[in-house]
């Protein structure tokens, strides 16, 4: 940890906006079997309205069963402070919006594909 001498400091240090990461694949009990294996992750399968969801303890990562054309892979959540407003605004730029504003106990999320094929998780705290 650093301290910053004043604001202008504070403008060039580098923000982190990942807030979460998801891993989506076909396979969940061979993908937790690997990922516990590799980096020694703990998961934690919890029952949700989607269908059971793991958590890996400890970090702020999980993993689900494919759905929503969400593709197999890690997806990217990162921070913004209006996720209502940032989904508007992707659909306007022409991304195609995959898992609209869903709220959840820790804030509200959405999922969107950008125009080039990409996908990323919006999110913000509650």
């Amino acid at each position: 940890m650093f301290l910053l001498a004043d604001k202008e400091a504070l403008m060039d240090t580098p923000q982190n906006p990942v807030s979460y990461l998801e891993l989506h694949t076909q396979d969940t009990a061979r993908a937790r079997a690997f990922y516990g294996e590799l980096l020694g992750w703990k998961g934690k399968e919890e029952e949700t309205p989607a269908g059971p969801y793991t958590m890996f303890e400890g970090l702020l990562a999980g993993l689900t069963a494919n759905r929503d054309s969400v593709p197999t892979g890690w997806l990217t959540y990162v921070n913004v402070d209006d996720v209502a407003r940032v989904t508007k605004r992707a659909r306007d730029l022409g991304a195609n919006v995959l898992r609209d504003c869903i709220a959840i106990p820790e804030g509200t999320f959405s999922v969107v594909r950008d125009p080039t094929g990409a996908v990323l998780g919006l999110f913000q705290k509650k």
